[in-house]
Parts: structure tokens; sequence; C-alpha cells
């Protein structure tokens, strides 16, 4: 795997949304180190003014007052590109570099990459990897849907990311429940108009981001995802590096990401690609228009040396990439559900777990008291994540499970 290095030089970057800061300041440290970063974001700053020269607040719902006010950063700092990394800002950062007339995500692809519909209409038809994608609206049209497609099927989502109310239904008997949950899961104000009823990919599935420039992508790292909740394809963490995806077959996987990319008219982006490895070859599941969510960012820094805010930084800003060898190593990275819906107490002391130096990073995500409700029932029921480290991905993985059996997620049922 290799990394980046860059041309010193200091232009002028407007983000859009910084997230939080347990997930995201890692990223926009990375996009610091390369560029003077601007930042528009719906709260006033705290832990994002270390990292940002000016900000400015606004309403995401209020279009007008989002331009005015990027207007008036582009003003004061001659901004020379907009960006996002965050999926709630994409389509966002997307239209204002297109009103400021600078260079950003096309809108037509940020809005291709909100629309797994159009995604599948665009794979088909290109050919790069079709796959049978029925869009409906009501039980009767999924079960015609799936019974035309062919047991197993996907149940997902027109919208959304993250596997979020996705579902393999294998027989008749589990569609309705599937497509009520796809149907009635929360969309955090995402646009997600019908349900899709997709062929079923089996195979293993990785993910790849690819830097994105003037119709080039170049794959930068990628990771194999750790799955639980079957039926339900929640990704209960990553690995990363030495290992994880050195079949040579993955390279086939990486190629067709890229033309995938390129393809969607990505640009001026790190676009999160995800692809499943099939036995007749690799099949996209998803495109998108940003890096890889949550804190994936220090995963991939951690076991390879890749920074992919310095790489978002410099695809955003038109910027050439040179590469060079890194550190061969694997990290890896586990979510840590309750068993059932509690009120959180914290995690469970391990202490000898806790002293080991391959364990990176262990921590909570919510505060003690707060009410956590695992998956499948709420995707996002996410109570702690451990971080570790090893010299190959199997050191890795058998770490990961060993910390996740030992740090239970405490507290009183619900």
């Amino acid at each position: 795997m290799t990394a980046p290095q860059h041309p010193a030089r200091r232009d002028c970057l407007l983000v859009v949304g910084s997230g939080n800061r347990t997930s995201h300041e890692r990223m926009l440290s990375q996009m610091a180190a390369e560029a003077d970063l601007v930042l528009l974001d719906p709260e006033p700053p705290t832990w994002q003014r270390r990292w940002v020269r000016d900000t400015e607040v606004f309403d995401p719902a209020d279009e007008t007052a989002a331009l005015r006010h990027a207007k008036d950063l582009a003003a004061r700092h001659g901004v020379a590109a907009v960006t996002a990394y965050d999926e709630a800002f994409v389509l966002t950062a997307a239209h204002l570099a297109a009103a400021l007339g600078l260079p950003g995500l096309p809108p037509a692809a940020a809005e291709l990459c909100r629309d797994k519909r159009l995604q599948r209409d665009l794979l088909n038809r290109t050919g790069l990897s079709p796959t049978r994608s029925t869009l409906v609206h009501d039980l009767d049209g999924a079960a015609a849907a799936a019974r035309e497609t062919g047991y197993p099927v996907i149940v997902k989502p027109r919208g959304l990311s993250g596997s979020a109310g996705v579902c393999r239904v294998d027989a008749p008997d589990g569609l309705a429940a599937a497509f009520r949950a796809a149907a009635g899961i929360d969309k955090k104000g995402m646009t997600s108009d019908g349900i899709l009823v997709e062929e079923y990919l089996d195979g293993f599935e990785l993910c790849v981001d690819c830097w994105v420039h003037d119709g080039t992508a170049v794959p930068v790292w990628g990771a194999r995802k750790i799955w639980a909740f079957d039926p339900h394809p929640i990704e209960a963490g990553l690995v990363v590096g030495r290992g994880a995806l050195d079949d040579g077959a993955v390279r086939d996987g990486f190629a067709l990401a890229c033309r995938a990319a390129a393809a969607a008219g990505l640009d001026r982006t790190v676009a999160h690609i995800e692809v499943r490895m099939t036995a007749g070859g690799p099949r996209i599941v998803e495109i998108n228009g940003r890096p890889a969510g949550y804190i994936s960012a220090r995963i991939a820094e951690l076991a390879t040396g890749i920074r992919p805010g310095g790489l978002l930084a410099t695809a955003a800003l038109g910027l050439p990439v040179q590469t060079r060898t890194v550190a061969d190593r694997a990290a890896g990275l586990r979510f840590l559900y309750p068993a059932h819906p509690l009120r959180f107490a914290g995690l469970a002391p391990a202490p000898v777990l806790r002293s080991r130096p391959w364990v990176h990073e262990i921590t909570e995500l919510r505060p003690h008291g707060s009410e956590i409700v695992p998956p499948p029932d709420n995707p996002w029921g996410t109570a702690a994540y451990v971080m570790a480290t090893g010299p190959h991905c199997e050191d890795v993985e058998d770490r990961l499970l060993l910390a996740h059996h030992e740090l239970r997620v405490l507290g009183e049922p619900l």
C-alpha cells in the first residue's frame, strides 16, 4: 500500500460540516496539514477552532443563507475549492461549489451517490456491475420483485448508507418484516423514496477509497469488513493493512471501484466504494462521494500511514499526488454493542486486556445512563469501540475478537 506526498502549498479550502469530535477530528486535522481551512457548520465551533482559520454557522434547511455565509467566507479568504467528508453535507457542499463557481464534487454526481436507484441504473446501463434491482413502493410490489429476482434477495431503502435498513431475505415469509424495517427506518433527514429489492450478491465484501480528479481514479487504501447481526449486514468493524486484502483477485475489485467512480462523474473527492467479491467476479454494492465514514481515517493511518484527510484536501484542490511505500502492518476496529436494550453503565473492567500493548484505544461513545438499543432494531446503537494493532490482519482479527468478548457492555435492561 502507498501513501501520498504533496508539494508544499497552502490553498484555502471551504469544508462544509465537521461532524463530531470522536469520529471526525482526525480527518479535519489531516486536511489542515495540507491546506488552510474555513468551515461552514450548523454548530458554533469548539474543538474545530484548532484546525480552521474561520467559521460561519448556517442552517442546513436554509439554502439561501448557506450560500450567503459561504460567499462571506470565500470573500474573506480567497477560497479555492469546496468539499465535505460528512455524508449529511456532501450534497450541500456540491451545490455550494457550483453556486460559487468553485471546484467541488459535481452536483449530479452527489445526487447519484445519495440515490441507490440511480447508482444501479448507471451500473447496469454501463455494464460495469449488472445487478437485478427493482424499485417498489408497497409490499405487493416487493413480493412480485422478489419472485422475479429469485430468493435470497436484499431489501433496502433507496437512500441512506452504512447498511441502515438493509436485510437479506431468504424466503417469502421474511419479506414483510424486511420491507417494513426498510420503509420505517429513520432517514436522518435524507430523501429516500421507495424500497429496492435486489439480487443477493454472495461473497466477502471490501471497501476501497479512490482519489478522484479530472476523470482519473486511483485506489489509495482498502479494508476488509467485519459483519454481525446476520441477515442484517451491519458493519461491526474493519481490518486494514498487511494480509487484509492480499488476494490477487482483490486487484480486480479495486479496478472496478475506480471505473465506477469515474463513470459516476465523481471529481475532486475521495470516493468510498463498497465491493462484493462474488464467485463471478467483483460487483459494486454502493458508491459514496466522500471518504470512508466514522473513524476509518484513523484506522487507515494507523495501519498504513495513509492520511485520508490529506488525500481529500489534495483531491478537492486539484493537487497532484505522488506515492511512497509506508509501514507494513495491520490494524482494526471493532464496535461494541449491548446484547439487549439497556441503560448504559460502561464497559466491563477487563484490566488484563486493557494492559495489552496491542490495544491501541478503547472509547465509550455514549454517556452513562443513556438508553441504547442495539442492531438490528437500531443500526446506530453502538456503545463503544476498540482499536487493535498487529503484524498481520489475522492477529488483529483474533485480538479484536478477544476484546469483543472481554469488553462486555454493561447496564440495566430496559
